[in-house]
């Protein structure tokens, strides 16, 4: 049994990398703080503490630990740039009608659809790998799909906001390492490089993607190709979101996360966040080079006017200026930013120097 992804040399040119605020936040929520990464233990502690118990019930409840289906509105197909309240925004628009199909295909007692069923091999196997209705979605659903997406959408935003907000320059740079390996390799070695070790239970035939599964299809609508989602909180064979006429998306484990297991000296980075805040120590830590706005939301998954506060903050104490070349503005650190974000007393650890 498998799903076989079409991947003919057109589509093949056409698919890219992108990468998924949203789902981090599922991995997190998926293992329950069994994750065998560090920093997702971390994140999922951190979740405990700060989600209100209706909000980790009805996200645990969507995001099952012993199932391997997750609806798909939760993880829409990621676009450049997208800071996570423009994809909690996105979650919360999902059609009705789109959020019941999904909550229909994997929770028994609701409706079986005809093009669903036909993936498995019986009518006794669907039901028997459907699961219950959870109490706390059952709660929701029963005001419609949009009461589910949208309360799904806020319960998601507050638990990147409080949770993952604060580490994200250093998991966006993890993403974006695995991006760059991944090219150079297809640079040097072709297509099959790329595609033979993203994950487990997948192989490329040359023509398509298989992923073995316990039902079988065909995703045949990949015309414009495939997005793949390194994500730092996954483990297992490789996922897949695919509802027609939706760009296919693959999400597989990225390499190098060991990385985000090695904290900054603890004291050192809570003595910034206390002086500065979280978001602006997050800021200023991630001035590494000077960049727009724009350009910070991207790395910080913040919104631009969220980072345009901030910055306009750490502008009038004096931790960063702003250039102007052309229509875009940078921000820079001052010698004062640096001397905080690099200094052992406030911030990430000073270089060595050469003697």
């Amino acid at each position: 049994m498998a799903m076989r992804l079409r991947l003919d040399a057109r589509a093949w040119s056409r698919s890219r990398f992108a990468t998924s605020a949203a789902m981090e936040v599922l991995g997190v929520l998926r293992h329950r703080g069994r994750h065998p990464a560090a920093h997702a233990r971390e994140w999922h502690a951190r979740a405990l503490r700060a989600l209100s118990p209706g909000q980790r019930a009805l996200l645990e409840a969507l995001v099952p630990a012993d199932h391997s289906y997750t609806p798909d509105f939760l993880t829409p197909v990621p676009r450049p740039g997208e800071s996570m309240p423009e994809v909690a925004a996105r979650i919360a628009a999902t059609p009705e009608e789109e959020v019941d199909y999904q909550l229909d295909i994997a929770i028994r007692g609701r409706r079986v659809w005809p093009d669903v069923l036909a993936l498995h091999r019986s009518e006794a196997a669907y039901e028997r790998w459907r699961r219950p209705m959870p109490p706390a979605l059952a709660t929701v659903a029963r005001e419609g799909g949009a009461a589910v997406a949208t309360a799904a959408a806020t319960a998601m935003e507050a638990l990147f906001a409080s949770v993952l907000a604060p580490d994200w320059p250093r998991v966006r740079a993890v993403l974006d390492a695995d991006i760059g390996n991944r090219a150079d390799r297809m640079a040097a070695h072709g297509a099959a490089a790329v595609l033979d070790d993203l994950g487990e239970r997948m192989r490329w035939t040359g023509t398509e993607l298989v992923l073995e599964r316990a039902y079988s299809g065909i995703i045949d609508w990949a015309d414009e190709g495939v997005l793949f989602v390194p994500v730092t909180t996954h483990t297992g064979p490789v996922l897949f979101a695919a509802e027609r006429p939706h760009t296919p998306v693959l999400f597989y484990r990225a390499r190098g996360i060991g990385a985000l297991g090695e904290r900054p000296a603890g004291p050192a980075e809570s003595a910034l966040t206390g002086l500065v805040g979280v978001t602006r120590a997050a800021l200023l830590t991630t001035l590494d080079a000077p960049a727009s706005t724009a350009e910070l939301s991207r790395r910080t998954g913040w919104s631009n006017a969220t980072v345009s506060y901030h910055l306009g903050i750490l502008l009038r104490a004096g931790l960063v200026d702003r250039h102007r070349r052309g229509r875009v503005v940078r921000y820079a650190r001052t010698d004062l930013g640096t001397a905080l974000a690099v200094d052992r007393r406030y911030g990430l650890p000073a270089r060595r120097r050469s003697t």
